[in-house]
Parts: C-alpha cells; structure tokens; sequence
C-alpha cells in the first residue's frame, strides 16, 4: 500500500509538472553560455525569497546578455546596492523579465543611462523609458553580465514576473531545461513543542536531530526512529539541492509532510508576491538560524504567515499516551528528483516540567494590535502596527545606563526575534544633546556592537522605523566620512588611466550622498558600495592639461569630507 502511495504521489507530482510546462512561453536563453545554476527560485534566505535564477558566467564579467523575448525595455535601473544595473523588458505575452546585476548596458541603452544621469546630476537612478523608446527583439543584445550592486560574485540574476501583478514566477516554467539526476540532500529534522502544555522527551525545548543514509534518497534519523512527546507538535526539516552538476547549496522546489500518509504541509517554488519575502522569517526556525547559522523550514504557520508557496498548511499534530503518528518528510527539486525521511512520534503520559515565570518587565503582544501594541518606558516609546508581528509574543524589555550615549539604553525583545512589518522606535536624547543634528539611533548586540539604525528629530525624540529588536540607544555622529585617491596622487598625469578611483567609508551612519566635480563642473561618480569604491571614467568632461578634481562625501548624520586633487590630462 506505501509503494502504490508513493507511485501516486509521484505520477501526480509529474503530471503537475507537465501542466506547468503547457501553461507558459518558451523563452530563450539570456546568455549564450551553458546554464549552471548557483541559487534557485524561491530559495528561503533570512528577510527574503530569491525571485529568481542566478546563472553562474564561469566566474568572469563581461558575458553578453541577451532578451529572451520580443518586447520592450520598461525600466532601467542603477543602484550600489541590491540589483546594481538592471534592465527591465516587458513582453507582449503579459510577462516581465528582469536581468540583474549587470556590468554595464549596451550601447544606446547605456549613452541613454548616462545622459539621465547627467541631467539629474545623480549615480543610483531607477529611469522609465517610453515603450516606443528601446523595442527589442528575442536574441537582442541588452547588456553584460556582470557582479554590480548587492552580488556576492560575477553572475546574472534573472527573473520573470507576472506584467500586472509583478509578482515573481519560477523561471523554469519558461523552458529552460537544465540535466539534472541528483537529489536533495536531507542534513536534520527538527520537533517543536507547541502551547504552554506540550512536552517533548520530557522538556519544553525543540529537539534537532542528526540523520544518516541517503542511498536512493532515503535518510533515517541517527540513534533512533523514535520520538516522544505529548501534546501539540509541528516539525522541521534542514536540506538543500544541488541542480545537475552545480556544487551550490540550492533550495529545494517541494517540501512536503506527511502524517499517517495525509498530506499535511506543502511549499512549493512556484510564484510569490513583493509583499511577501519577510514572511521566509516566519517560515524558518529564525531563532535557531541566529543561533546556530542554520536554517529548517518549520510547517507550523503562524496566523500572521501569509506566504502564497505554502499550499497546506495543516504540519501540526497533537499526540496523546498511546498515540503512534508515522511523520515523513519529502523533499522534491524542480526535475522531480525526491528524498524523504520518516519516523515515528509516539505520545506519552504528560510530563511535570518547570516552565519559566514571566516577568514584569515582559509583555504579552497580540499581533492582531489588540494588547500592548503601543510601550512606554520613561523616555522610550514602541508602536506597533497590526500585523507587525507574526505571532502572539511575549517580549522582554528594560533599561540602563551605558558611557558614550546620549540617552539611557533600552530593550524592546532581542536579535533573535524578528518581525513582519517596521515598527517605531522612540527615545527622546538627553537634555544637553536634544539640538545636536548628528544624532542617530544606535542598536547594540549582544557582544556590544554599534550599528546605526538611522532615524530623524520629531517633537522631540529620535524616531526610526525598523526591524531590528534588541537594545537601542541615541548616540552622535561626530565622525566625518573618510576619502581617498586609489590610483592616482596629486598632480599626477592621468593619461593612461581609464579612470579615478578614491576609497569612501564611513564608520556609523554609512554614505548619504557622494559627488565628483572636475573645475567645479558635476561629472558622474558611480559608487560600488560593497567594495567602499568611488571612482569616475574618464571621458570628454575631462580636458587637456590641468584639472582640479574635487569629492565630496557626506554620511548619514550630516558630516561632510572633501578630498581636493590636481590633475594632469
């Protein structure tokens, strides 16, 4: 009965598939490159999904990027940070797609970018073009690959999108075929107790445990197939996928639970909305990720978990003394290919356990905002939205007095919670700093790092929205940006360089705004945020003999640094 199950769950797994397959366009390849990939669609990272594929460009820039349909270039954008230079194409077939992280554009896409810039005097620009302005056709050239903005090495991002809704869709439903026999890998399970009653080997504590085989995708559970436990329980699971021959840690394309053979749970890569990736954090076990550094997919969904891949969302059981429930996950890459580990939770007589005593100094949040949704604390204020949270929590707060800060310290919760939408943070400063503009709120770790959350003076207090729980303080900024000539020094001959380069950084509240001038005359800085690097491409803006170069950096509290150089052309 179990082999004709699994027979059915497959066959209607692959007819699944070939569905998929009939409902949308063929597309062709955005590279001329064989496609090996290094993220998958879908793939569950802390505070976000990954929209897309990322197509590996044999470790170099510079690979010609091609549309992959007819249609019409809708958007450009331009940005040290997240998809760096990116093209936008609008199909006639009610698809987007969407190529990231770009070198640079090709020829009138680029001279077009740059006059943009130069009018607006601005580098990071998000440019929407008439759709008359650059039509293009499958197999046109767009661009290069390329490793600009938030990539963490030479590939292409890329995505399509439902036109209207925007909402990502997995680009393998497009055609694109990539060989691949090999299955998940299946690393740990995980059992959570749920509720204030709920034991599990006799303690309140989730439990993780290791596994071992793998042959034909089958994994037991190290030590013993058997788990117990009494009352509510939901489960865990921590694997990857590596697609063909690629050796990147994938995600998976299909989660799936079963209890006593009933489906029970199912996530499935196939489309989301922009309003949806923070929902990965609900998902994940988020704290033990933050502990730990790894991550399990968790099947209890949380009232406040809206995220459209979860297609059942039942991955909870209540056992009783007696009770013997067969628990198996099942985990699927795009090509069908399956791993599955299974084990039984057998319920026992309750357990006298010890459960921790809530303090005064807790609060018990509702995440509909009915209850404690709005926290004042002397010269602290926390408010909150409905929904903010995923889940009804019990938060911890308090006080203290810290050197080097302009207000007292405050907790609200810690770095290992995490929440769906920003809330407001309050604190009004110290009489004597009230009408310093340099202030900023700090968050602090656990080990005593500063970061800047950034924030602004209203009626009063430093207020910020933001994600981050823990312990925030007011502090100044009273340090200026650093700037400096990379590849050249002052009155130096320039001529056989394609560019000026000068290192920025700024130690707290990051780089607001940074610009080149040549003789006092605006020319286009671009930023690489990640590598702190500015630099300028010369070009006709530059002329023969002498010029005086001038930076000006400035940081997110106001701070100003100006590096003045001569040049010699």
């Amino acid at each position: 009965m179990t082999k004709l199950r699994s027979l059915l769950v497959l066959l209607a797994f692959s007819v699944t598939m070939g569905a998929i397959a009939q409902e949308f366009p063929k597309y062709g390849s955005p590279l001329d490159i064989p496609i090996y990939l290094s993220a998958t669609f879908g793939e569950l990272r802390p505070n976000h999904l990954h929209a897309g594929l990322d197509i590996k460009t044999q470790g170099v820039e510079g690979k010609k990027v091609y549309a992959v349909a007819d249609g019409y270039i809708s958007r450009i954008g331009v940005s040290p940070y997240g998809y760096g230079n990116v093209l936008y194409i609008t199909h006639y077939d009610g698809y987007t797609s969407v190529y990231a992280h770009l070198q640079r554009f090709s020829g009138e896409i680029a001279k077009y970018v740059k006059q943009y810039q130069y009018r607006n005097k601005k580098f990071a620009s998000q440019i929407y073009p008439d759709a008359d302005k650059f039509p293009v056709k499958k197999g046109d050239l767009i661009g290069y690959a390329g490793n600009s903005g938030g990539s963490g090495g030479p590939h292409l991002h890329f995505e399509i999108r439902h036109t209207k809704s925007e909402k990502p869709v997995n680009p393998m439903y497009f055609g694109y075929k990539i060989e691949d026999n090999v299955r998940p890998l299946i690393q740990g399970v995980a059992v959570y107790p749920i509720g204030d009653s709920a034991t599990l080997e006799g303690d309140i504590k989730p439990l993780y445990y290791s596994v071992e085989g793998g042959d034909k995708g089958r994994y037991t559970m190290k030590d013993s197939e058997f788990v117990h436990g009494n009352g509510a329980m939901a489960f865990g699971i921590r694997t990857y996928d590596n697609v063909g021959t690629s050796t990147n840690k994938n995600g998976p394309y299909l989660y799936e639970l079963y209890l006593n053979d009933e489906l029970a749970f199912q996530l499935e890569a196939d489309s989301f909305s922009y309003s949806e990736p923070r929902y990965v954090n609900s998902l994940l076990d988020y704290r033990h990720y933050k502990q730990k550094k790894t991550s399990y997919v968790r099947t209890e969904t949380d009232p406040n978990n809206k995220l459209h891949m979860i297609e059942v969302k039942n991955g909870t059981v209540t056992v009783v003394e007696g009770d013997t429930v067969n628990v198996c996950f099942k985990v699927s890459d795009y090509a069908g290919n399956t791993s599955r580990i299974g084990f039984k939770l057998v319920g026992t007589a309750p357990a006298e356990v010890e459960r921790p005593m809530h303090r005064r100094s807790e609060y018990f949040v509702k995440a509909d905002g009915t209850l404690n949704s709005d926290i004042t604390i002397e010269d602290f204020n926390v408010s909150m939205e409905k929904g903010t949270l995923f889940r009804d929590e019990w938060i911890q707060t308090g006080q203290r007095d810290a050197k080097g800060c302009c207000s007292r310290v405050y907790r609200f919760g810690d770095e290992e919670m995490t929440t769906f939408k920003k809330f407001t943070v309050r604190i009004r400063p110290n009489e004597e700093w009230a009408s310093d503009s340099r202030l900023y709120i700090a968050n602090i770790d656990k080990n005593g790092k500063v970061s800047s959350l950034g924030g602004k003076m209203k009626n009063g207090c430093m207020e910020v929205s933001t994600y981050t729980m823990g312990e925030y303080a007011v502090k100044v900024d009273s340090i200026a940006p650093t700037v400096k000539a990379s590849n050249f020094k002052d009155g130096q001959a320039v001529s056989t360089l394609k560019s000026l380069r000068f290192k920025i950084s700024d130690d707290m509240t990051g780089i607001e705004t940074y610009d080149i001038y040549l003789d006092d005359v605006w020319v286009l800085g671009q930023y690489d945020a990640k590598n702190a690097l500015l630099y300028y491409e010369i070009d006709e803006k530059m002329k023969k003999g002498t010029n005086n170069v001038k930076v000006v950096v400035t940081d997110g509290a106001g701070n100003k640094k100006t590096l003045k150089a001569k040049v010699v052309y």
